[in-house]
């Protein structure tokens, strides 16, 4: 017996899918329709190249959320706002410590392969360094690295 809710004129399961082409031909010599089903490939959708930005202006975004936002007091409350973790969030405000003339110089910087060769990981470890002027010094050492990644 027949199932009811479907006839013969409603499609295979796997014609559904957009993937598949109804293609019209001439009547057969059987009286068919000759209609063929061709599988269509389309491309992938073409997915924008992603655009680095500096990790000093996150850091500074997350400051001023902490500054002007009267619901965010600490960065644990600030963490739960953006949806990642406590350390995260330390790790990015971190940054912060830099001496100024690197973070202007960091801030300056145009082209994406030289925003993405001082990332946050590279740039972490001057953190570290409490004097400004030696700062300055590890990061000059970096940006003498940075012309043979161009080459």
């Amino acid at each position: 017996m027949l199932a009811t809710h479907c006839t013969f004129s409603d499609p295979a399961w796997w014609q559904v899918f957009r993937v598949y082409q109804t293609i019209d031909k001439r009547p057969t010599r059987r009286g068919g329709t000759g209609r063929r089903i061709v599988f269509q490939w389309t491309p992938p959708p073409v997915v924008p190249e992603r655009v680095y930005t500096s990790p000093i202006l996150e850091a500074r975004r997350y400051a001023s959320l902490l500054q002007r936002d009267p619901f965010v007091k600490t960065q644990a409350d600030l963490a739960r706002e953006m949806g990642v973790s406590r350390v995260r969030i330390t790790q990015v405000m971190s940054l912060l410590r830099l001496a100024p003339e690197i973070q202007d110089q960091l801030l300056r910087l145009a082209d994406q392969p030289t925003i993405r060769f001082f990332s946050e990981n590279r740039l972490r470890p001057l953190t570290q360094i409490a004097d400004p002027a030696r700062q300055l010094e590890e990061f000059q050492k970096l940006l003498a690295q940075l012309p043979s990644l161009t080459h």
